[in-house]
């Protein structure tokens, strides 16, 4: 009964939420809570590509000799 009560204090306090910032903290812990390591590991880059555009990145610095 005591995590029913938690939950609709936090419904409660939530309807009476107007500061954006604590609205997007909100929205990110929740997707926290959603998280798949493995979907999102395969979404990554392999260590070639990474390796390809840091190359790519630090040539384009105007370096000084």
């Amino acid at each position: 009964m005591k995590m029913l009560e938690q939950k609709q204090g936090l419904v409660d306090w939530l309807a009476t939420v107007n500061d954006e910032k604590v609205l997007l903290e909100i929205k990110s812990i929740r997707h926290r809570a959603n998280f798949n390591f493995e979907e999102e590991f395969s979404k990554g880059i392999t260590l070639a590509e990474l390796k390809a555009k840091t190359t790519e990145f630090l040539k384009s610095l105007p370096w000084k000799k």
